[in-house]
């Protein structure tokens, strides 16, 4: 994969998906709807991961903008620790 556009986003897709896979409640309280919402993120972000790896996504449909949203949007999984309810302030 020569395109970096392609790459990052790649890179950043596969480390949401996995820091939400990894995630334990450990006391946490169990939403539902912050649990769909979770599982829907990572189930996205794993697909588009896999998308690319396999080449089925081309670079030029790819946005460095969208790569921007998607670093914040790793940001603040991994400082919630992968805990979608601290992001989205529900409780």
């Amino acid at each position: 994969m020569d395109d970096p556009l392609a790459t990052g986003t790649l890179v950043v897709c596969a480390a949401i998906c996995f820091r939400l896979l990894i995630y334990r409640r450990r006391g946490s309280r169990f939403r539902p709807g912050v649990s769909l919402c979770a599982y829907l993120l990572a189930l996205c972000t794993g697909c588009q991961a896999l998308t690319i790896a396999l080449g089925r996504y081309q670079g030029e449909h790819l946005s460095p903008w969208m790569l921007g949203v998607l670093l914040i949007l790793l940001f603040l999984v991994l400082r919630a620790r992968g805990n979608l309810a601290r992001i989205l302030h529900l409780g």
